[in-house]
């Protein structure tokens, strides 16, 4: 004699699959994460305390937010290599704006300083008066800006502008676009950033099925 099964009155629950939620939380990691870390990295590139403070403090919620929507061991690395991009992807966005709509004027080497920068090493700073346009304005710029403690006064060089000021002013030796390692370290960052999310998210999706 066998036994009849009990009915309990409920029906197996049907496998889930993935709707709106997961989709939408895929793509704004996948799209959105790169996006604002690439903004981030523009505000950066101003000089102003505020600006940098607000970059850093929005792509550190972009990366949490992102660490968590992938999981922890793939959000690790969301979040390891979104900062490495952060780092690159503002001097690459700068050096790409100041070749491409930078002002250039012709300008002189007043005077070559030097001031004391991280570590204590003497680091130069050109004063430059411009002789163009604008012609007896002076300008500083540092040695991230070309500035070089060989340059003597009466030296003859060529000033960029930013036109909308948010970008430091540079020598023409420091304008030449976005430099071909620089491409293919943000490029290698972003695969392997997107791939570490797409993973998390894929694993996510099997885990709540």
């Amino acid at each position: 004699m066998t036994a009849t099964p009990l009915a309990t009155g409920v029906e197996p629950r049907p496998a889930r699959t993935p709707g709106r939620r997961w989709w939408s939380a895929t793509l704004w990691v996948l799209i959105g994460t790169p996006l604002t870390l690439a903004g981030c990295g523009w505000l950066a590139q101003d000089s102003g305390l505020f600006s940098t403070l607000a970059g850093a403090f929005v792509a550190l919620a972009v990366l949490a937010a992102a660490w968590i929507l992938c999981g922890a061991k793939a959000g690790a690395g969301v979040a390891v290599l979104g900062f490495a991009f952060l780092l690159f992807v503002g001097p690459a966005l700068g050096d790409h704006v100041m070749k491409e709509r930078g002002v250039r004027q012709d300008a002189l080497v007043a005077e070559v300083s030097t001031y004391r920068g991280k570590g204590g090493e003497r680091r130069p700073v050109c004063e430059v008066v411009l002789t163009g346009v604008d012609r007896g304005r002076t300008v500083e710029v540092g040695d991230v800006g070309g500035c070089e403690r060989g340059f003597a006064p009466g030296t003859r060089v060529t000033l960029v502008e930013d036109p909308a000021g948010w970008l430091t002013p540079r020598l023409s030796g420091r304008t030449t676009g976005v430099a071909p390692y620089l491409m293919w370290t943000l490029a290698g960052l972003l695969v392997a950033m997107e791939s570490c999310a797409l993973y998390g998210r894929l694993r996510r999706r099997r885990h709540h099925a």
